[in-house]
């Protein structure tokens, strides 16, 4: 897991020899962007029956607090401001703008310290039944749900929950890659073309979202003149590939 967290300026040249390089398509490689491994953790389980993604966006003035039941385990990204956690019996912990904190299913508060406002996420995978159930406060709102995930695209046992942030260039791409588990993306800035194989690319304006399943080639790619950011929130069975390199970019 501490190997998930490491801050990782993706260079895939930099991980072969020259001659191994050769025999790679050079638009398969990762060009002008930073990803960064922003937290992670780990569940023991997921809901059972249908599941989908979803991002949950709260706009929090100064002083204003949301006191929450358990939910599902996932993780907060604050995107401005600062965002409060307070967890029942624990220290309150301050999480920044650009930083993440991942918890387990456990009563908590949320709080804007101030001195400004904040904006923050939470994301996570959850029982298909919570789409029509009361979100937690009114100032809450999805931003992206995805699709229900078919049976067996997620089996049963533990997995590994990651938050990563893709920080591009101008025209800047991430290598051509492989998922072992659910990924999930969404445009916090610019908008990011997903080339995705044996499928026509998905393009995602700031504020859209899309989600893949496991084993799918993907490559995210700025196609504009001034730089994007992207979240990705990867769950991955236990024992399975976090993520593996591909030669030739999916299409």
């Amino acid at each position: 897991m501490a190997a998930l967290l490491a801050t990782m300026v993706t260079t895939a040249s930099a991980a072969c020899s020259s001659a191994a390089v050769q025999s790679w398509d050079p638009q398969a490689l990762a060009r002008g962007v930073v990803v960064r491994s922003l937290d992670a953790g780990k569940v023991a389980s997921l809901p059972t029956g249908p599941l989908y993604v979803r991002f949950i966006r709260f706009p929090q003035q100064v002083g204003y607090k949301i006191p929450s039941r358990q939910h599902q385990a996932g993780i907060i990204y604050v995107e401005v401001g600062v965002q409060r956690l307070t967890i029942s019996g624990q220290t309150p912990i301050d999480i920044a703008a650009g930083h993440a904190k991942f918890h387990q299913s456990v009563a908590h508060v949320h709080a804007n310290p101030g001195p400004g406002p904040s904006v923050w996420y939470f994301i996570a995978l959850w029982p298909s039944t919570a789409r029509s159930q009361q979100l937690v406060d009114p100032i809450a709102r999805p931003v992206y749900e995805s699709s229900d995930i078919a049976p067996g695209v997620l089996p049963r046992g533990s997995y590994s929950q990651v938050l990563r942030q893709v920080d591009f260039e101008p025209h800047g791409a991430t290598e051509a890659h492989q998922f072992g588990g659910l990924s999930a993306f969404f445009v916090l800035e610019g908008s990011v073309r997903i080339k995705v194989d044996r499928r026509p690319p998905t393009t995602l304006a700031t504020g859209q979202g899309a989600a893949f399943d496991p084993g799918i080639g993907l490559q995210e790619v700025n196609q504009g003149t001034t730089g994007a950011v992207l979240l990705e929130f990867l769950t991955t069975p236990e024992g399975a590939n976090f993520e593996t390199p591909m030669r030739r970019p999916p299409g």
